[in-house]
């Protein structure tokens, strides 16, 4: 599990470090900085998938981020001589002399040995953007991995093909399956994908259901969920863009198995505020199980799903973590914030969720 991400001279961040737990989260105003922490990873990630960080380099686009060329990555005023990112004790730098500035890659100083879990165990990101509704979907042709894609774009075709399979986070399944009032009972069995997925789907949306179909010869996959109470079945583009939008949040939590890494961008997206709170407690118990979580969001409902959940499990202090990130006039300012036990937040920000207060105050 990552406890710590350093930057240097990356971005908006001349020298920066955050805070991790079991479950992070970053927030603040738009353009703060908070998604540079996320795309710091996704640069280390997606050259260790393609063998270049071994290799001592950095490529800066790729499957998870493209940042562009050099000068987009580097701080417009670099504080000393490198740029960095450090991952717990292992430390990515380069020096600024000797990069070019419109390079798309950038030759790391020397590479640490890459013994960290982060590099390793499984691994699910979803961008902010997810595919919107579609009468059918792509298969993934990787056939050697679970993908649900950064858009969501897979995530009917990996239902379809491993539904039939164990959920591959057990634990997560057998947890959301006996929360649910006739779910599956939380023994020795190994629940199957498709069976933990309608459950956890029914803690957002309590009517849900879904059919899967498989069109091998246009290797593409469709599928229909439930209009309400009835038995009618409906395409994705007559429903709600939430149901859709939250589809491969769902399963990328139950595949990623313990000692994973789930990184959601923007979780709330087109949800009703109960079904943000609902999706939160969902992350918040997905980290219980094994998987380190990493959200962005701009919703507080999500926040105040995590504080209740914290609350009414009694998970212990600092198991959540909170970095909002704010922009002033000497730079930027992160604010470390742990959630303890009771729900309670140890600090306060700036523009921490409070535009609802002050919108009532001018109100009355």
């Amino acid at each position: 599990m990552i406890s710590k991400l350093t930057l240097q001279n990356m971005k908006c961040f001349g020298d920066v470090s955050f805070k991790f737990s079991s479950l992070t989260v970053f927030c603040g105003a738009n353009s703060a900085g908070k998604s540079t922490a996320i795309q710091a990873l996704l640069l280390l990630r997606q050259n260790h998938n393609t063998n270049k960080l071994r290799l001592g380099r950095l490529n800066l686009v790729g499957e998870y981020f493209s940042a562009g060329q050099v000068r987009d990555l580097i701080n417009h005023s670099p504080v000393g001589e490198s740029l960095s990112i450090g991952v717990d004790e292992l430390k990515f730098s380069c020096d600024l002399k000797k990069t070019n500035a419109d390079d798309y890659y950038i030759d790391l100083d020397s590479l640490p040995t890459l013994d960290h879990d982060f590099f390793e165990s499984d691994f699910n990101y979803l961008s902010a953007y997810r595919l919107s509704p579609q009468n059918s979907y792509d298969t993934n042709f990787e056939a050697d991995k679970f993908n649900v894609g950064i858009y969501g774009q897979y995530a009917i075709a990996e239902l379809v093909r491993y539904g039939d399979m164990p959920a591959p986070n057990q634990k997560l399944a057998k947890k959301v399956c006996s929360s649910n009032e006739g779910g599956e009972e939380s023994d020795e069995r190994a629940i199957t994908l498709i069976v933990a997925f309608r459950q956890a789907m029914k803690l957002i949306s309590s009517d849900f259901d879904i059919v899967t179909n498989a069109h091998q010869n246009l290797d593409k996959v469709s599928n229909t969920f439930s209009a309400g109470a009835t038995a009618n079945q409906v395409r994705p583009v007559n429903t709600g863009f939430g149901i859709s939008n939250v589809v491969p949040i769902v399963l990328a939590a139950l595949c990623t198995r313990e000692g994973g890494y789930l990184i959601v961008e923007n979780p709330e997206v087109h949800l009703h505020p109960a079904a943000q709170s609902s999706l939160a407690r969902l992350l918040t118990l997905t980290a219980t199980c094994g998987v380190q979580v990493v959200l962005e969001t701009h919703s507080d409902h999500i926040v105040n799903g995590i504080r209740v959940f914290t609350k009414e499990e009694g998970l212990k202090d600092g198991f959540v973590t909170i970095n909002s990130v704010r922009s002033t006039k000497s730079g930027r300012t992160v604010t470390e914030i742990i959630v303890d036990n009771d729900g309670g937040l140890s600090d306060m920000d700036e523009g921490f969720f409070d535009q609802a207060e002050k919108d009532l105050l001018r109100l009355f």
